[in-house]
């Protein structure tokens, strides 16, 4: 903090006064005053009354004149003097005091507009608004004259020159000029003065100091911009002074600079870990890969971009063979011999034996490799490790160990994404066993026992035609081509099961619609369909087992009903959805036997009902149909 200048002094005490030890004794003593005023008046009476004993009574008035004269003008004139200094004191003390306060209300107010700088860059939505900020900062904390923010190009490794502010438009086009030539980047990235005169070889002067020393620039500081712990860039503030700013803005200036950098930093690692969280949760919850292999590379990916790496490896453990394989690898090199694989091979194995991430932030440059930091996290979920995730960078401390968290946290997504997307798999292929299971009890009781039925017709017409019984033979080729018309309805209802996984499932009411009509025209039963929004469209795995339900429940009315009018409804409620299957057929009979028949359908529908977490309920009546009712629920509230 600069001191304030000291108000001149000018001393009405003279010297001799000043340098008296009486004096300093007497302000000492000031509180004894009052008893020292008495005692002075006691001892100047005594010495009148002494100097009267001694002269003639005449004298005795001149003498007390004379001596109260003398003593009354000389503590008339100590008592001023006295005063006079007081007041001096007193003024001096409160010029300084108007000095401090000015002072500290100057402090204040930087220290306002830092707060107020800080709780803006803090409430900045990216990164260009924070270094906006940031240009701005040097005008409104010190004397700073202009700001620039200026980059370094990656690829070129140059100077790039980002924003201004306070440049006249004369010295802008300058700088400009000066970067597009090519400035290299190496001088500001290693620069450790940071503050640099107008006359010296600082990149940002060189060849312009004569626009800048017309423009009142003498010197400039520079605040580093870093990512990584690696300086990315710089703001640099212009001040008129050519010894630069005075040390308390250069402090201020200092503790902007370090807010800044945290909080691009800060920044930068939200971003990432939320963009790359919510990848990876959106890419498990609706795995669209065909295979686990590209949906690992699915994740891979989105890990790597959010990292910003230039190699990595997703890797799977067998724990009964201990055996690696990497499922998923970017710029791992062309064999299995490569030293890249080499490296993510040895860190997953290492991640995998201490159970936890490893980051090594600088790997040297002289490997063969040619990586310069890496990393390596155990994917682990519920207990078990199914592998680990390898990433790494060609340049250092892009991994630190600052990120072992956000690394714990990205490595168990990729473990829920990697179990979600095998579970996923499990599912495709139970459902894809149910259906065959299904279409092999289908083809068991319906083609199978038809195509044996049709053998031994054609057996029995044989022998008709060979006895010569042509009208007998006659009968038997009209019962066989009713036995090949019903096969064909078996087989195009097979076919139909198989489009119902397929083609939309989710529209259900529609889907529904377009099975019941196809199923009255195949069967010549009529049917009625209505629904309940008529829209209705639900979940694709919820409409795939509803439409399974009403297949099954068509067919048995199909096959063993002898209905003339079948009637599916679908119905949405408040917290329910009900499919219902009515038919005037024959009904169930009492005959364990015959209900034998359908025991199979029913306990399939039944199943599928409970797996959506419902319920199926069978009505029948001997003579007077039968009518299945389907009841899940559903959350319909908005």
């Amino acid at each position: 903090m600069s001191q304030a200048p000291e108000p001149e002094k000018t001393s009405l005490w003279p010297f001799w006064w000043q340098a008296w030890p009486l004096h300093r004794q007497l302000r000492r003593l000031r509180w004894f005053l009052p008893l020292l005023v008495f005692a002075l008046a006691a001892l100047h009476q005594l010495a009148v009354k002494g100097v009267a004993r001694a002269l003639p009574p005449s004298w005795h008035n001149l003498s007390e004149v004379t001596i109260y004269s003398l003593t009354g003008s000389l503590v008339a004139w100590i008592g001023l003097t006295w005063i006079a200094a007081a007041a001096e004191r007193s003024a001096l003390a409160e010029a300084r005091l108007r000095a401090a306060y000015a002072e500290l209300e100057s402090n204040h107010q930087k220290l306002l507009t830092l707060y107020d700088l800080g709780q803006r860059v803090a409430a900045a939505d990216d990164e260009q608004a924070v270094l906006e900020l940031a240009a701005q900062a040097p005008l409104q904390l010190t004397e700073a004259r202009a700001s620039s923010v200026v980059t370094f190009d990656e690829e070129r490794n140059r100077l790039k020159l980002d924003m201004a502010w306070g440049l006249s438009e004369r010295y802008l086009q300058a700088l400009r000029a000066r970067l597009e030539l090519g400035v290299d980047a190496v001088r500001c990235r290693t620069c450790t003065s940071l503050k640099t005169h107008v006359s010296s070889d600082c990149p940002l002067f060189v060849g312009i100091q004569s626009i800048a020393q017309a423009e009142g620039i003498g010197s400039l500081i520079c605040l580093p911009i870093a990512r990584e712990q690696e300086r990315v860039g710089i703001i640099s503030a212009y001040f008129p002074n050519a010894d630069g700013p005075p040390e308390d803005q250069v402090r201020l200036l200092n503790i902007l600079g370090g807010a800044i950098a945290a909080m691009l930093e800060s920044m930068r690692v939200r971003a990432r870990q939320v963009g790359t969280i919510y990848a990876l949760d959106q890419a498990s919850q609706a795995p669209s890969m065909d295979t686990l292999g590209e949906f690992a590379a699915q994740v891979l990916d989105i890990v790597m971009t959010g990292w910003e790496a230039q190699a990595g490896g997703l890797f799977l453990y067998q724990e009964n063979t201990h055996t690696w394989t990497c499922r998923a690898g970017r710029g791992l090199g062309e064999s299995l011999n490569s030293p890249q694989y080499a490296l993510a091979l040895e860190l997953v194995q290492q991640a995998h034996a201490q159970a936890s991430p490893l980051i090594v932030p600088d790997l040297g440059g002289e490997a063969e490799h040619r990586l310069l930091s890496a990393a390596a996290a155990p994917l682990i979920s519920e207990g078990e490790t199914l592998g680990a995730i390898f990433l790494a960078a060609r340049r250092r401390r892009v991994l630190n160990e600052r990120h072992t968290e956000l690394l714990r946290t990205i490595s168990h997504q990729t473990a829920l994404a990697i179990r979600n997307a095998q579970l996923y798999n499990r599912l495709g292929q139970m459902a894809i066993l149910e259906e065959r299971y299904r279409l092999s009890r289908e083809i068991h009781d319906g083609l199978a026992q038809t195509l044996g039925y049709l053998g031994l017709q054609a057996e029995r017409l044989e022998a008709l035609i060979i006895a010569g019984r042509a009208q007998a033979a006659l009968q038997e080729v009209g019962e066989l081509r009713r036995t090949v018309r019903a096969a064909y309805v078996d087989v195009r209802e097979a076919i139909d099961g198989l489009r119902l996984s397929v083609e939309q499932p989710g529209q259900l009411a529609a889907r529904l619609r377009s099975y019941v009509h196809e199923f009255s025209r195949q069967s010549g039963i009529a049917a009625d369909f209505k629904a309940h929004p008529a829209d209705l469209s639900v979940d694709p795995a919820v409409g795939l087992q509803l439409l399974r339900i009403a297949q099954e429940a068509l067919t048995n009315v199909r096959k063993h009903a002898m209905a003339t009018q079948v009637y599916v409804r679908l119905m949405l409620f408040d917290r329910e959805l009900e499919l219902s299957v009515t038919d005037n057929g024959l009904g169930f009979p009492p005959s364990p036997s015959a209900e034998n028949r359908r025991s199979y359908g029913l306990t399939s529908m039944r199943e599928r009902a409970q797996s959506l977490g419902g319920s199926l309920a069978v009505a029948t009546r001997p003579g007077q149909g039968t009518r299945i009712i389907v009841t899940i629920p559903v959350d319909n509230r908005p």
